[in-house]
């Protein structure tokens, strides 16, 4: 099924994927009970950064937008608190807000809305469905691993069996955006969806496959945009630099370490993996501290006290940084921070050398420096 969409896309984007025309789009719906309210058709031109490029008002539960746009390109599509992303692609879009109830059967000011009539848009939909799938299948096993941690034998296979599922799930994204190098939509599932997720080498891959038109289209742009930071933040690339203010409210810069060996640790006060891990990486700072290593700490707290208390209590002794702003944080944007730790090693030029060490990988790679 999947890559029958993928594949009926084919013919259809063959005769001007690769092309700059302007596009024309038609986005009608109908909105449960939603006489008098505006339908806003937006586009992200920063960090949580919007502009309104057509709005509708509902009428008799009805709505309509007719435009055009430069080339195609995904927009935000706002019905009252919920957002959807729609990729203006040419084809009509059809919209449908269902209003929600609660346990009590009664109305609730939530919708359920399904978006349907473009092909790319499908791709986005399968694309969301196989992300939720991959998410809620890492829980289902972590929560299944729980009930059976005082049991190793059922943990070991519970485990096994978590993994299989795993790679079933892995293999069917893999076949998924394979089948579909010659969609524009696949550009930003690669983009934020496979890079947020996988390595950088299947991100890689992925977008070696597209084919000449995709790449050369605007999102083959954009994506090529992201690829460059995505490189950059990977084994062999220089670190981009930081500039937060420490507890003291003083900058502190990660380029001023150069010369130095450097733990670059992303992590938080609330984070319990990340306290987990104090004690390895504090054994390995106190052992290197004075031979040229140092750990630079980037905060996702979003309230001071909490960060400093945690620092405290902790006895956590090497440079601290924050931005104070949570996972809204710049910095962890450009480092595709998605989960914490995250830990990124630099060699005394800002190199990355490794990502993700824990326990004694950690402590055998920072002896290879000084050995």
């Amino acid at each position: 099924m999947i890559k029958n969409v993928c594949y009926g896309l084919c013919a259809v984007l063959l005769l001007g994927v690769g092309c700059n025309r302007e596009k024309t789009y038609t986005i009608s719906g109908t909105w449960e009970n939603g006489n008098g309210k505006v339908v806003y058709l937006k586009k992200e031109i920063g960090e949580k950064q919007f502009q309104i490029m057509d709005s509708a008002v509902v009428k008799d539960n009805q709505f309509k937008m007719m435009g055009a746009i430069p080339q195609v390109d995904k927009r935000i599509l706002a019905l009252g608190k919920d957002e959807q992303e729609i990729l203006l692609d040419g084809e009509p879009i059809e919209v449908m807000a269902a209003q929600m109830t609660n346990k009590n059967g009664e109305l609730i000011d939530s919708y359920k809305v399904t978006i349907k009539g473009s092909h790319e848009q499908e791709i986005l939909r399968t694309a969301r469905e196989l992300s939720l799938g991959k998410s809620m299948m890492g829980l289902a096993g972590m929560f299944a691993m729980v009930q059976v941690k005082d049991d190793s034998v059922k943990l070991d296979s519970t485990y096994k069996a978590v993994e299989m599922m795993k790679k079933a799930i892995d293999e069917r994204i893999k076949n998924f955006v394979d089948s579909c190098s010659n969609s524009l939509a696949i550009t930003y599932v690669i983009g934020n969806f496979i890079a947020r997720e996988y390595p950088f080498e299947d991100v890689e891959r992925y977008y070696n496959n597209l084919t000449p038109e995709v790449k050369a289209s605007y999102p083959g742009q954009l994506l090529k945009e992201r690829m460059t930071n995505l490189r950059s933040i990977n084994v062999g690339g220089i670190a981009p630099d930081i500039d937060l203010l420490a507890p003291d409210g003083k900058h502190i810069k990660l380029s001023s370490l150069r010369g130095k060996y450097v733990l670059l640790d992303f992590w938080a006060s609330w984070c319990g993996p990340c306290l987990a891990e104090v004690p390895n990486v504090k054994a390995v700072y106190e052992q290197y501290k004075d031979k040229g290593f140092e750990i630079y700490g980037v905060s996702l707290d979003d309230k001071k006290d909490a960060w400093m208390n945690a620092i405290e209590k902790h006895d956590l002794p090497w440079i601290h940084v924050s931005s104070l702003k949570g996972w809204e944080c710049p910095v962890a944007k450009i480092y595709n921070v998605t989960g914490i730790p995250k830990m990124y090693l630099l060699d005394k030029e800002g190199r990355i050398v490794a990502m993700d060490l824990r326990g004694e990988a950690l402590k055998e790679k920072v002896a290879s420096f000084f050995n």
